[in-house]
């Protein structure tokens, strides 16, 4: 995997949140992280700078050529939390766009801080 790439990915859907391309972005994740709840539709890449299209498409490669792990685990380790499954289902609420898999407030647990970046730092080390 990636890793800068997929850090690259998650911290567009933390920082410009509500954005076409967090949205994209955000996509790309959530429909990694279960593509039968959350289907991503391709036209949707349009929308990416071609610095994010490029890391998109590297964590889609990474993950449909050798998937080692899940994009959320993925996100764990270079971490060090355990959350990040449940970041993904509020992220999937707050985008609320999917027709399926929609996820409704009161079954959403907790996660704090509720967003969350890698710093450059982190980025670096990955």
């Amino acid at each position: 995997m990636n890793t800068s790439a997929l850090i690259q990915l998650w911290n567009l859907t933390q920082v410009h949140s509500g954005t076409s391309g967090a949205r994209a972005a955000a996509g790309v994740l959530l429909g990694l992280y279960n593509g039968t709840r959350f289907p991503f539709d391709l036209t949707d890449l349009r929308v990416l700078d071609s610095n994010h299209l490029r890391a998109a498409l590297e964590v889609i490669a990474a993950d449909a050529g050798r998937c080692q792990m899940e994009v959320h685990d993925w996100l764990n380790q270079l971490s060090g939390r355990t959350d990040f499954g449940a970041r993904f289902e509020r992220l999937a609420h707050e985008y609320g766009c999917f027709k399926r898999g929609r996820c409704k407030r009161e079954h959403l647990s907790e996660v704090l801080p509720a967003r969350l970046t890698f710093r450059t730092e982190e980025r670096a080390a990955a």
